[in-house]
């Protein structure tokens, strides 16, 4: 027999136990002596309970006329295991919820065997768990009613807290919305400016290749000029000569005339001579006749004179047709000369209009550079803007979620709480 204190008016039954090998003798002295006992438990030879003895149970021993002979009999009662009773048990340092649910959990149970590392400790009747129930259901009162307070005002907090964090999520949201719409306006922005840059480089493009079909006509006028301008050249180069043989008829033309001159004057003198001598004819003959002759001579100088010249005037008639020959042809190369000046100025003021053009939408598309650099930066620092302020909602989504599990942690501590009351 294990207990504490048998020889005290005060026993605290809870605390004595039986062994299983022990005689029913013995357990029935134990009722005896403590008639108030109602349970008492039975352990094995490692002190672990294996159950309960009711003292509803051997009553009809204890009060039995006959009772004390049969236990004064060696033979009776060397077995108690037909008595015992299945018990609900638990540790003895588990608090008093936990023990009432142990003890709720075995349906019939006479009472709760408490023990301390697998060993019997203390048995607690149904009164006395009842006591301890109603002793816990106060404390639990006033422990639910102060976490009842505590969960209240901690759900105040964090509803607060909720309100705030939402306050400032939406304000988050909204400013995102007007971030994330700028972006698009700025998108938007920078894709026309795209869209006219390309537009103006197409149209670059496109004079780009009309200047070089006129760069390529004007190359094609330059060699046509150069070969007009060989022409001419050798135009002039040939009538050179012609005009140089021209002036000599023309000097040769000259002493000619002086010649015929001379021949007159000489011609008019013998004249003049034969007048004279026609006069004196009849006095001299002789005379007369050597002036025949000399005008004859001079008619016959003359009439060569005068075929040299003719032939001369044929040479100057051919010279001065192939001069003018070469005069039409030389106009006729300066007509084409000025035809390719003016192709040549009419590429001119295509390649000068369409410089102007280009130099213009290379200015717009450096502009336009510009302003899409400036749009992209602005773009990079509003994405930096929602970065952060997506960041910063993040760090709300957590603070939600730890309230969030907060909540859900007292509200299981509280439910706990007031599981059994």
């Amino acid at each position: 027999m294990h207990h504490a204190a048998i020889n005290s008016d005060n026993v605290d039954f809870g605390r004595l136990s039986v062994r299983v090998d022990e005689s029913l003798r013995e357990l029935l002295q134990w009722f005896r002596q403590y008639p108030s006992m109602r349970l008492l438990a039975v352990v094995d030879e490692n002190s672990c309970p294996i159950g309960i003895v009711r003292e509803i149970d051997v009553r009809a021993l204890l009060f039995n006329p006959f009772g004390h002979a049969l236990m004064s009999n060696p033979g009776f009662g060397q077995d108690i295991r037909g008595l015992i009773t299945e018990c609900a048990m638990s540790d003895e340092a588990a608090p008093d919820s936990e023990r009432i649910a142990a003890y709720l959990r075995h349906v019939g149970s006479p009472g709760l065997i408490l023990t301390t590392n697998g060993q019997f400790t203390e048995t607690l009747s149904n009164d006395r768990l009842v006591e301890l129930m109603a002793a816990g259901r106060m404390a639990r009162a006033e422990r639910i009613t102060l976490n009842g307070e505590q969960f209240t005002g901690a759900i105040v907090g964090l509803s607060e807290q909720l309100t705030r964090v939402a306050s400032r999520m939406q304000g988050l949201s909204e400013s995102l919305v007007e971030e994330a719409c700028e972006m698009t306006d700025a998108a938007q922005n920078v894709a026309a400016g795209a869209a006219q840059s390309s537009a103006g480089l197409q149209d670059v493009n496109d004079r780009g290749r009309r200047l070089a079909q006129a760069l390529e006509q004007l190359s094609h006028v330059a060699s046509s000029a150069k070969r007009v301008r060989s022409r001419t050249h050798d135009v002039i180069e040939a009538v050179t000569p012609q005009m140089n043989a021209l002036a000599a008829s023309g000097m040769e033309i000259r002493a000619i005339i002086d010649v015929i001159n001379n021949i007159g004057r000489r011609t008019n003198f013998l004249a003049l001579n034969a007048q004279i001598e026609a006069v004196r004819q009849s006095e001299n003959t002789n005379g007369f006749i050597a002036v025949a002759n000399e005008i004859k001579q001079l008619a016959g100088q003359t009439r060569g004179s005068a075929d040299e010249v003719s032939i001369k005037v044929d040479r100057i008639g051919k010279a001065v047709g192939d001069v003018l020959s070469g005069h039409k042809e030389i106009a006729q190369a300066m007509d084409s000369v000025s035809d390719i000046s003016g192709r040549i100025d009419s590429a001119v003021e295509e390649h000068s209009a369409t410089s102007l053009v280009v130099a213009g939408y290379v200015e717009q598309a450096a502009d336009a550079t510009r302003d899409i650099s400036m749009r992209a930066q602005d773009i990079g620092k509003r994405a930096n803007n929602v970065s952060d302020n997506a960041r910063e909602l993040e760090q709300f989504s957590n603070m939600l979620l730890q309230s969030a599990h907060e909540i859900s942690t007292r509200s299981q501590a509280f439910v706990e709480d007031i599981k059994y009351a």
